[in-house]
């Protein structure tokens, strides 16, 4: 794919075109993201797909110099103080939404659940949830290394991820589906999660039903980066566990 590196295309712009390799017409998109094109052939025939590092354009070298890198250079996380491993307080709700098997931490300081994000055995970040409901925000982040939290259950071999809005809903999917369940933190879609999610071959959108239009939405902006991106249309939210929405949710992964 030496010819990506001539394509003239500016940041976040993608081209369509036919397949260098199949012939499919108009079926191979390239997308500029930071100083990487991200290719893919949606012929369900052919198998190319992959990210080609380039040389970075003059509008990615100001975004770069302007923080806004879509790679992010991982800080130093320094887990609080404050953050016990006593999860006495948390009983209640972790018995709630059946975090038994979650590695979590009491922000004693102030009375959140946390979430640590671990990568390669070192917590890089954490995000909490109040346990009090009168307590604002509800939700926490605590560092600034991610910008979406990812659970699976064990080794995952197919990839395929379901996007969904928040760490419970996550934990979730994850927990019952061979699948990574990909907590977006709210319902936009950033560009580190196009790169990230860019990798899988298959992508579910499951946010909340109030959020039904940012779904669709999504749903368009990640068919330039995934081959089959799905929507999953529901009636509550993924982390209450209605059987009804977990029935479809298995009928679209199986499919």
């Amino acid at each position: 794919m030496k010819f990506l590196e001539d394509l003239d295309l500016e940041e976040g712009k993608t081209l369509a075109m036919d397949c260098p390799v199949c012939k499919g017409k108009k079926k191979f998109t390239a997308t500029r993201v930071d100083d990487m094109i991200l290719y893919n052939c949606f012929r369900n025939s052919c198998t190319v797909k992959g990210v080609k590092k380039v040389g970075r354009t003059v509008e990615g070298i100001r975004k770069k110099m302007n923080g806004q890198s879509v790679v992010k250079k991982v800080s130093e996380f320094a887990v609080p103080e404050y953050f016990s491993n006593d999860l006495t307080d948390c009983d209640e709700f972790i018995m709630q939404w059946r975090l038994e098997n979650i590695q979590l931490f009491h922000d004693v300081k102030n009375d959140r659940v946390v979430f640590p994000i671990v990568r390669r055995g070192k917590i890089i970040d954490a995000i909490g949830r109040s346990l009090n409901p009168k307590s604002l925000p509800k939700w926490y982040k605590y560092g600034n290394n991610m910008s979406y939290y990812a659970y699976r259950r064990d080794k995952v071999d197919r990839k395929v991820a379901v996007v969904v809005e928040d760490v419970l809903s996550a934990i979730a999917v994850g927990s019952h589906f061979p699948v990574i369940g990909f907590g977006l933190l709210g319902t936009s879609l950033q560009q580190e999660h196009l790169y990230i999610l860019s990798n899988f071959d298959r992508v579910v959108v499951a946010l909340d039903p109030d959020a039904s239009k940012k779904s669709l939405e999504h749903a368009r902006e990640l068919n330039s980066y995934v081959k089959q991106v799905r929507v999953l249309k529901l009636t509550d939210d993924l982390k209450y566990k209605n059987i009804n929405d977990f029935t479809k949710l298995k009928e679209v992964l199986d499919g």
